[in-house]
């Protein structure tokens, strides 16, 4: 009865990190339940950490704190950028039951071209220069092949509302709240062999 127990917590345990794991697609739809857009997403893991991304249309300096600043932007690095510009492409530009945003790259928001969509996440400043930014682009295109994380540069106040090929992520860390799972495993087994001990008693 104890190992029947025991497994029963571990499976619990399990599915609470499954489900933490799970991407959330934050869509508009219709009036018939059809998505229109792909606002962004919740629950992307880029590297073992996880974050919420939005697709915005605007200027750097409008949707990132005034752009004037690396702080300003959520990763910090060329390569963690890149991660996470690749986290889009395999986790979030998917096809499935929610939409097919990787077919259809105008599904997301600030995008208009059907054949593709770039969506910049920014991570830095050129060298010498305040205005123009660094940034890796994940690249959507309807067809699969060609869909492509590459490293560029945009002005910080070049307005992407009259850009229909591309938008930003704005991306923010998600606050873990809940304990460890490993920690929540070893409670449970704990207090599923304190009480199988007080029985005996």
């Amino acid at each position: 009865m104890k190992i029947i127990q025991i497994v029963f917590a571990i499976v619990i345990t399990t599915f609470v990190s499954v489900s933490h794991a799970t991407v959330i697609f934050i869509t508009e739809k219709d009036d018939n339940g059809d998505v229109i857009s792909l606002l962004g997403a919740d629950n992307v893991n880029v590297n073992g950490s996880f974050y919420n991304v939005r697709f915005k249309d605007g200027t750097c300096v409008a949707l990132f704190n005034g752009c004037d600043d690396a702080g300003d932007f959520v990763f910090n690095t060329q390569a963690d950028a890149v991660a996470a510009s690749t986290a889009l492409l395999e986790k979030v530009f998917v096809d499935g039951v929610d939409g097919e945003f990787d077919n259809v790259p105008n599904l997301t928001n600030g995008c208009v071209d059907l054949r593709a969509c770039g969506v910049y996440t920014p991570w830095g400043f050129v060298v010498g220069s305040s205005d123009l930014i660094e940034l890796a682009t994940s690249f959507n295109s309807d067809d699969e092949i060609d869909d492509r994380v590459f490293s560029t540069l945009r002005f910080a106040l070049v307005d992407l509302d009259q850009d229909t090929d591309y938008t930003y992520a704005v991306w923010e860390a998600v606050e873990v709240s809940s304990p460890n799972v490993a920690i929540i495993m070893v409670m449970g087994i704990a207090g599923l062999l304190v009480s199988q001990r007080r029985r005996k008693v």
